[in-house]
């Protein structure tokens, strides 16, 4: 059994927020049918389209990553 939400945060910290992350884990739904069926049923829980509900769930880390430095930053906080 996967944890679609925690192997989709792996691959962000490997890829970083690029193609090649896209084309890892659809390699990864091609080659596994488990995994495919499992990220269907992520999918169908979190009200995701099963064509983009990843890359959405990637872009909402990113943009909540985006959100915390920004709020950081407004506080006088510079790294």
């Amino acid at each position: 059994m996967y944890d679609i939400s925690d192997l989709l945060r792996e691959l962000l910290d490997r890829y970083s927020n690029t193609s090649d992350l896209d084309n890892e884990f659809r390699r990864m739904l091609r080659d596994d049918p488990n995994l495919e069926d499992e990220y269907a049923e992520w999918c169908d829980e979190r009200g995701y389209k099963k064509s983009t509900g990843f890359r959405d769930f990637i872009n909402e880390i990113v943009e909540s990553q985006d959100s915390f430095w920004d709020s950081y930053q407004e506080f006088g906080n510079n790294i």
